[in-house]
């Protein structure tokens, strides 16, 4: 097949106008194609609703699970429907490949990228130029959607149409970056082969819109660089800065290299200015009194909040907040500005009272958690800190009591700071529908006993400790529910073991303890000296009742989440009613 594009140098006003209403049009084409997915996912919402309610009409009491009508209704052509739909949502929800990120968001970037192509070369007829320039067009339209995806700001006008968070949403705004960066890389080499072919790269690269062009791609393959895993993970800290920087003076670059993107520069740059705005808003002060757990390497933190903001922390258990260390809390000889200045770490709310909230996080190598560390070696120091939250998915999870007949949590080291609350809170809720606290089990895995110190206490067994760190009154040993698993300090990969490699400090990964952690902790039962068989774990909550209904939750290392899907995978693909959620501030 011919190339079926030539270079016309000679147009007449009319065709150059005539090109240029084009490439406005499928410019806007391209950006309100984004609210497509946006409506069909409501309509998709609102026929479960629709569904459901139908449902609830027709019932008038509740179905025993191996009853004749329930047999009746999963065996019908609605019911098979149903199981098919369910075994097709478990698989999109799958990996691609281990590492490779989820199946459905794959298949949703190629359809969407062939939707950009298509538009890139429809109506361009035969002329080279102009779909050198509709590759250009196309992906700024795409810049303000792409910026909506990065907010973390609770206002996120995605966020509240798909009922999500931002830890959700960022990994289609990756999907996006990868998309636009490929229609950027069409555009400045078609443009390149362009000059090349009329003779004129020398001249034109001393243009200044086209200076302007080639340092705006050059940044563009520095962000799209510094953002591989790979580099992530060797500093996670040069990464963030380089996306921000770059995120940033991206705009006025683009603004100035040409006239049409400026509609699009301006609506992102707004974006970000709103988002920026809304944070800062949604961010107070507290002086905190900073407490390290005995035996570990875990640091907990109580910090006050106002009353009127203290009910939004309490709405909903297993939230996140932002942390942030203020200059006048960072370590001495910091110079100013410093990387504190930028760095916002997610940490979970562990706890929630009247009058403050409770973190629980684990210093590592990061710059946060260095200076927190340091913090909390200082005898009587409240150093003010700054939090911006609450947020998380977490809110929008579904009634899990009254929803779920069976609810399996499963949590590696300080992840129990996600799953702790959420279960206390499930089995509260199951007490007051007047239903068995036995339908929500709970297994943590830890290295050591110590680790649980932030909930019960730190009284050590043997030792001469006697540390009031717990946020709880419970005693864990008194919890049938709850098992705890020691992994004796062995957790190499495979076993839940070390990851700390999580956004800047790794707030949610099981590191090496030190010392004399092995020792026990009052209240602390332990279940086994082996990591949880989670297969077996699985399959007793989904043997007590072919129509019963799962949730799943999961917060730990990446093996340990792979593991425990790969056993709930096997029933979701009989069709089974199952609802899982992972929890994780990864990549």
């Amino acid at each position: 097949m011919a190339w079926p594009y030539k270079i016309i140098l000679e147009l007449t006003e009319e065709q150059k106008h005539s090109r240029r209403v084009l490439l406005d049009r499928y410019g806007v084409y391209a950006q309100l194609s984004a609210l497509i997915p946006i409506l069909c996912y409501q309509l998709y919402r609102l026929a479960i609703w629709v569904a459901f309610a139908r449902q609830r009409s027709k019932v008038r009491y509740s179905e025993v699970p191996s009853s004749p009508i329930s047999k009746h209704g999963r065996d019908s052509k609605t019911g098979e429907l149903v199981t098919r739909w369910r075994a097709v949502k478990w698989w999109l929800g799958g990996e691609l490949a281990e590492g490779w990120g989820i199946r459905g968001q794959w298949i949703a970037g190629v359809v969407w990228a062939g939707w950009l192509l298509f538009l890139c070369g429809k109506e361009t007829g035969d002329d080279y130029l102009h779909i050198t320039k509709r590759f250009g067009v196309v992906a700024a339209s795409q810049l303000p959607i792409h910026y909506m995806l990065s907010m973390k700001s609770l206002y996120s006008p995605l966020a509240f149409a798909f009922r999500t968070s931002h830890e959700e949403l960022n990994t289609w705004h990756r999907m996006t970056g990868r998309i636009i960066y490929g229609l950027l890389i069409c555009h400045a080499s078609w443009y390149m082969n362009f000059f090349i072919q009329i003779g004129v790269l020398q001249k034109r690269l001393a243009a200044p819109v086209v200076i302007v062009g080639v340092l705006g791609f050059a940044m563009l393959t520095l962000l799209a660089t510094t953002s591989l895993e790979v580099v992530r993970r060797w500093s996670y800290r040069a990464f963030f800065v380089c996306h921000l920087i770059t995120g940033v003076t991206l705009m006025p670059l683009l603004f100035f290299h040409a006239k049409p993107l400026r509609i699009y520069v301006i609506e992102a740059l707004a974006l970000f200015i709103f988002d920026i705005v809304c944070r800062k808003l949604d961010t107070i002060t507290g002086f905190a009194t900073i407490t390290p757990v005995p035996n570990t390497k875990l640091v907990k933190l109580t910090i006050p909040v106002p009353k009127s903001k203290i009910h939004r922390f309490a709405t909903a258990p297993g939230q996140h907040v932002y942390l942030q260390i203020p200059p006048e809390s960072t370590p001495a000889n910091t110079s100013s500005p410093s990387i504190h200045d930028l760095c916002y770490n997610p940490f979970t709310v562990a706890s929630v009272s009247s009058t403050d909230v409770t973190l629980v996080l684990r210093t590592l190598h990061g710059p946060t958690t260095k200076a927190i560390d340091k913090l909390s070696r200082l005898s009587k120091a409240r150093p003010p800190l700054n939090i911006e939250g609450p947020l998380g998915s977490s809110r929008h999870f579904p009634n899990l009591a009254r929803e779920y007949d069976r609810i399996v949590m499963v949590a590696g080291g300080v992840g129990a700071t996600f799953i702790m609350p959420i279960y206390r809170s499930v089995q509260e809720q199951l007490v007051t529908e007047g239903k068995s606290p036995d339908r929500a089990t709970f297994a943590w895995s830890m290295r050591a006993t110590a680790e649980a110190g932030w909930v019960v206490g730190g009284d050590v067994v043997d030792g001469a400790e006697n540390d009031e760190t717990g946020i709880g009154a419970a005693d864990l040993s008194d919890d049938e529910n709850l098992k705890i698993y020691l992994t004796n300090g062995f957790l190499a990969e495979g076993n839940h073991g070390d990851e700390a490699l999580l956004p800047v400090d790794g707030s949610v990964e099981m590191a090496d303890l030190q010392g004399d952690g092995q020792r026990g902790v009052k209240g602390v039962s332990v279940t086994s000296r082996q990591r949880p068989d989670l297969k077996i774990l699985v399959d007793e909550a989904f043997r007590l009742g072919r129509e019963e209904s799962v949730a799943v939750l999961v917060c730990g290392p990446k093996s340990m989440a792979r593991e425990l899907r790969k056993h709930v995978g096997t029933w979701a693909g009989r069709g089974r009613d199952v609802w899982f959620h992972d929890e994780s501030f990864g990549w």
